[in-house]
């Protein structure tokens, strides 16, 4: 009897892990992990555009308007119906990674994958169990307005396959100096989306002049993004790597001015921000953007 009810007691296990595998549920992460990703959240400037002003963390629903028409921002919290609470852990990362939803449906690059692809699986690892943790919200997102025909079947594609940008992934995240600094600028900051210039005709950025501003004619939603490289005219060449890593971390320029718009609302984050992240990555930030090209760009 005992040799049987311990087979059983066998076979009822190995049933309950099919079942909860089948069913995209995700192993409890430990404290250690969920840190980390919520510090790998902040340093992606809290994912704000999955929250509303003054709205529930990460219960999306902000509106982006385009010349392909209006999106809404996801809700990434754990609620099953309305969020990702049912999606795999390895259907989220295909989803902050590829730009792809579980039933193969395409994000639109509103969202910043081309640069999220360069994040480190153990990061994005941890952002997963992070946002498990985030307390559910049960909100539907409202329905995306397409106005151009065939955009999705046709133009996105060939887009992406023509002017979309990529970053490469490392084996692991870079810990400390010039490549710590090039991994979250480029990657979990996704800086260059507002501060690279794109072209007015096709949205797409130009990296061979990284990080050398936007108007507000192809700044992100409809804002002037400043120039940040290391140009003493027209950039940020006359601050010192100590001034950036202050405003970074406060909000405050060298001039007295406070940082506004969205630069604000990434310092300050969702439930984490560029204000949570250590004086160590600061530095390597400022220190990556002092060795870039200084390109001469002059942002009104």
């Amino acid at each position: 009897m005992v040799r049987v009810s311990r087979c059983a007691a066998r076979r009822l296990v190995l049933v309950t892990c099919f079942v909860a595998f089948s069913a995209g549920v995700a192993w409890a992460a430990g404290p250690a992990d969920v840190a980390r990703g919520k510090y790998v959240f902040g340093a992606a400037a809290g994912c704000g555009c999955h929250t509303e002003p003054k709205g529930q963390a990460n219960a999306g629903g902000k509106k982006f308007e385009g010349p392909f028409g209006t999106v809404y921002a996801s809700n990434i919290t754990p609620d099953r119906p309305t969020g990702i609470g049912g999606w795999t852990d390895e259907q989220i990362i295909t989803a902050v990674r590829f730009g792809r939803r579980p039933n193969g449906e395409r994000i639109l690059p509103v969202h910043p994958f081309t640069s999220f692809n360069g994040m480190a699986e153990e990061d994005l690892k941890a952002l997963v169990s992070f946002l498990r943790t985030v307390p559910p919200v049960h909100r539907t997102t409202p329905p995306k307005k397409i106005t151009v025909p065939m955009f999705e079947r046709v133009f996105l594609p060939v887009w992406l396959a023509t002017f979309a940008s990529k970053e490469t992934p490392p084996p692991a995240a870079p810990v400390s100096g010039l490549p710590r600094g090039e991994y979250l600028v480029r990657a979990v900051g996704h800086c260059g989306e507002c501060h690279t210039p794109r072209s007015a005709l096709t949205m797409a950025v130009d990296n061979s002049r990284l990080l050398a501003g936007n108007s507000k004619k192809t700044g992100p939603e409809g804002q002037a993004a400043p120039n940040i490289t290391p140009d003493k005219g027209t950039g940020i060449g006359d601050w010192t790597e100590e001034q950036i890593v202050t405003y970074l971390g406060t909000g405050n320029r060298p001039d007295g001015d406070v940082a506004g718009g969205l630069m604000g609302e990434n310092i300050q984050g969702t439930l984490a921000g560029y204000k949570d992240m250590t004086n160590a990555d600061l530095r390597s930030i400022a220190q990556y953007l002092k060795s870039i090209p200084a390109i001469k760009n002059k942002i009104e």
